[in-house]
């Protein structure tokens, strides 16, 4: 994983400020994205869906996912404008993950806030050729960076399912603690989360490896 400073070189990058407050309504235009060593991050656009909708309908992908697979391309493309709103009133969601070199779509990650839990919630999925590269650490490392220090948030959340043993060791990498066991959005899950002190002993074992 990247240490967090030299995630600080390439910062997250916004056409917007942002405004300190995940419930003020950000209406202006916004183009954000952010970079590590191998992957650009940016919010979802139009043109997305096709590729997206490889990983989104793929049913082992989306297997520990509450809503299961996108069943169709239309469904992919309201699930992508329910994160272009997310977008717009928060100032970040789930983004899309491109290949740095080739621009190739790899995945997604992101934050969402789940309001009737009470929490800002930390994902990542890739379709299942990028599996087992480290890729899915990247991103969320990256977003767990960008979560705390670009958008000051003080706490993130993250459910997983009990037999989701890659996502529960990418958490526990990040830092992240478990809290409990609870259904969440119907499905059996492991609860955990991660505040800002956590996150920066993390940092530094990471700036220690570096």
């Amino acid at each position: 994983m990247k240490s967090l400073s030299r995630y600080q070189e390439n910062r997250l990058r916004s056409g917007a400020r942002w405004r300190g407050h995940i419930n003020t309504p950000c209406n202006e235009p916004v183009r954000t994205s952010i970079e590590t060593s191998r992957l650009i991050l940016r919010p979802f656009e139009s043109g997305d869906v096709e590729a997206a909708f490889a990983w989104f309908g793929d049913p082992t992908v989306m297997r520990f996912t509450p809503t299961g697979p996108d069943a169709s391309p239309q469904q992919t493309t309201a699930r992508l404008r329910k994160y272009h709103e997310h977008q717009t009133a928060h100032g970040f969601s789930k983004w899309i993950i491109l290949d740095r070199g080739s621009a190739r779509p790899m995945g997604d990650a992101g934050l969402l806030m789940l309001k009737e839990y009470s929490w800002i919630d930390l994902g990542v999925r890739l379709a299942q050729s990028y599996w087992g590269k480290g890729l899915a650490t990247e991103a969320a490392y990256a977003w767990v960076c960008a979560a705390f220090d670009d958008f000051q948030l003080d706490r993130l959340g993250a459910f997983v399912h009990p037999e989701n043993l890659a996502s529960i060791r990418l958490l526990e990498k990040l830092g992240f603690r478990i809290e409990r066991q609870e259904t969440i959005m119907g499905m059996n899950s492991i609860v955990f989360s991660l505040d800002a002190k956590q996150a920066r002993t993390v940092e530094k074992r990471s700036i220690a490896r570096s």
